[in-house]
């Protein structure tokens, strides 16, 4: 009778042990399903975070692009000035002389 006492009381701690276990899987799972919500989240921020630093760079190549046309066209703007003030010198200097 005491090793049947012995062999329940070894069942007893067992199926003790596998409630323990299978509250451990369940809290695996759960935090499983959580981690996964997270990395599908983050997965979706880094596509974001990717396709607006493309959007940001074809803006720069764009203010880029549009600086350099008004650089030049003030450094032509200044020449044309500078031609119509000589040519305005030039006619002063003819009706003078």
């Amino acid at each position: 009778m005491s090793d049947i006492n012995a062999l329940k009381a070894k069942q007893d701690a067992l199926a003790e042990d596998m409630q323990e276990v299978k509250g451990s899987l369940k809290d695996i799972s759960t935090a499983l399903l959580k981690l996964t919500a997270l990395e599908e989240k983050h997965v979706n921020t880094q596509s974001s975070l990717v396709a607006i630093n493309k959007k940001l760079d074809k803006q720069e190549d764009r203010i880029r692009e549009t600086e350099l046309k008004m650089a030049t066209q003030v450094w032509v703007e200044r020449i044309v000035w500078v031609a119509v003030a000589g040519i305005i010198s030039a006619v002063i200097v003819t009706l003078r002389g």
